[in-house]
């Protein structure tokens, strides 16, 4: 079974309490990066990318959104067809994508502001895994 470790990946220290914060947390968690600083980098091209229709990212980042922005910055995507979230790999560091949310996962454990192990349980008792980002190779 995947473990779980809270952490909220630098949000309450950067002044802000949205649950629907998932991408950037995973973000933070993973990369080390500045909350804010990804914060503002991901509402910036949400609003670029739907042309001002979607200005913020209060009610969670797009797809797509998330998608360019860490293809971007060179992490690699691994769709995982009927997989589920115990099917992760457990010896790296990447984040999972599964419906409705991300997480940050470092060698078998999940770092979240809550523990979404069996969140939308199916027929195996785990999420669906849709698939998951790998960090870039330097």
């Amino acid at each position: 079974m995947l473990g779980f470790v809270h952490t909220d990946g630098g949000r309450e220290a950067a002044g802000f309490r949205s649950r629907d914060d998932c991408v950037i947390r995973a973000i933070c968690i993973i990369t080390g990066a500045d909350y804010n600083s990804v914060r503002k980098d991901l509402s910036a091209l949400q609003r670029d990318m739907t042309g001002g229709l979607y200005p913020s990212i209060t009610d969670g980042v797009m797809t797509p959104v998330h998608y360019r922005y860490l293809m971007e910055r060179s992490w690699g995507l691994v769709l995982t067809k009927g997989a589920y979230l115990m099917d992760v790999p457990r010896d790296r560091t990447l984040i999972a994508v599964i419906p409705r949310h991300m997480m940050a996962i470092r060698d078998g454990i999940i770092h979240d502001s809550w523990d979404s192990r069996f969140s939308r349980r199916t027929r195996s008792g785990y999420p669906r895994l849709l698939g998951y980002y790998t960090p870039p190779t330097h």
